[in-house]
């Protein structure tokens, strides 16, 4: 992509796709002019889960995402040496690579219900964040077991992120989520929720998500619940106990399509879920839960392209959505300090995922997830361009 002949304000969506990779892969940056009403008018960082940055940034406010001009939003993370950044002139904002202005950009609004506290005291935004434009975000619980072990994901921040940051409730109760969700929903920024938690006893993590949807079911006068619950892996009657809990759709954080590298690289989840029985287990979901309505979440840029897009090709062939988060090598990870794939791999790569997708034909509900919501993954812009 040649950045100098890109215009302003337009140009093809295979631009901004490439252009959403390069900012993924190698970060970037913003003056202080431009971030000028960060936490007030403008959403910031809240850290609900990991952290996606290239560099901590403790005490510093940053900003959430942000968009481009054809509505591709971008996850911001960022690197202090970025060749990207982020400058205010002439009452806008501009993206810029070492110097070369690409293309105006805006951050997202904040949501009012920020602003507000639950009937406990906890301030909303501690419970639940908006990922994105309207995908309402909730970690039940920052916690994995794998951690204590020493076998957590290699790519994972999960417990760095929390320490460092501090930004959010580790746990939340199920009625201060339903109010939040009540209120989120109530100002309209939530379309779709995501609930998920780290790894954790099955069992109880069942009855903990049952409770959860129903009390947001209970504060938002739904009567079935967009969106998505990502779990620990869900097996045999857990997988029907969820569906009936009220929640749309369910995921699976298989993280590695090959077998020998998701045992290297994810020791913990692989000890417990084989990739034989994530498998097994998104074929029962797709059967409950319906086609369109499971999704099979991967790292991209950990293992090569042919073992991811076989990846794709057997999670799409059995009816399931596929996620794939665009990696970092996050501060507090295993990784931390590595590189991850040219972005030109990440373009060639997701648009050839999307072929595949698309070929697959199945109804793919964009009421539990999209790309409006989608600042940290590529799948959902390629398929816009291929016309889905």
């Amino acid at each position: 992509m040649k950045y100098e002949n890109l215009k302003l304000p337009a140009t093809k969506p295979e631009n901004y796709l490439e252009l959403k990779a390069s900012l993924l892969v190698e970060g970037v940056n913003a003056d202080r002019q431009s971030m000028k009403g960060l936490g007030v008018s403008f959403k910031e960082q809240r850290h609900g889960l990991f952290g996606w940055d290239f560099d901590d940034h403790a005490g510093t406010l940053l900003p959430d995402d942000f968009t481009l001009p054809d509505g591709t939003v971008v996850q911001f993370r960022m690197k202090n040496d970025a060749p990207y950044k982020i400058k205010q002139k002439n009452n806008k904002r501009l993206l810029y690579k070492n110097e070369i202005e690409i293309c105006e950009v805006n951050w997202l609004r904040r949501p009012e219900f920020y602003n507000k506290k639950t009937s406990q005291g906890y301030n909303m935004p501690e419970i639940g964040q908006v990922g994105g434009e309207d995908c309402l975000f909730f970690c039940y619980q920052n916690y994995c077991s794998h951690f204590s072990k020493n076998k957590q994901c290699l790519f994972c921040n999960l417990v760095s992120t929390s320490k460092t940051y501090n930004s959010v409730l580790k746990k939340k109760t199920i009625e201060a989520i339903g109010e939040v969700a009540g209120e989120a929903w109530k100002e309209g920024m939530a379309r779709h929720v995501l609930i998920t938690g780290g790894c954790t006893t099955a069992e109880n993590e069942t009855k903990q998500v049952t409770a959860i949807v129903q009390s947001i079911l209970k504060h938002t006068g739904l009567k079935k619940l967009p969106g998505t619950v990502l779990p620990s892996p869900a097996k045999g009657d857990s997988i029907k106990a969820y569906h009936d809990s009220g929640i749309a759709a369910i995921g699976y954080s298989m993280e590695i399509w090959d077998e020998r590298l998701y045992s290297a690289v994810c020791p913990g989840k692989a000890e417990n879920t084989s990739h034989k029985e994530f498998i097994e287990s998104i074929e029962s979901a797709v059967k409950i839960f319906g086609e369109g309505n499971v999704y099979g979440v991967f790292v991209m840029g950990i293992e090569p392209k042919e073992s991811f897009l076989e990846g794709v090709r057997v999670i799409s062939g059995l009816g399931a959505n596929v996620v794939p988060f665009v990696w970092s090598p996050n501060p507090g990870s295993k990784y931390e300090g590595h590189r991850a794939p040219a972005p030109k791999w990440y373009y060639d790569t997701i648009m050839e995922a999307a072929a595949i997708v698309k070929g697959n034909k199945f109804s793919s509900d964009d009421r539990n997830h999209c790309y409006k919501c989608d600042g940290n993954s590529l799948l959902h812009d390629a398929l816009r361009i291929r016309g889905i």
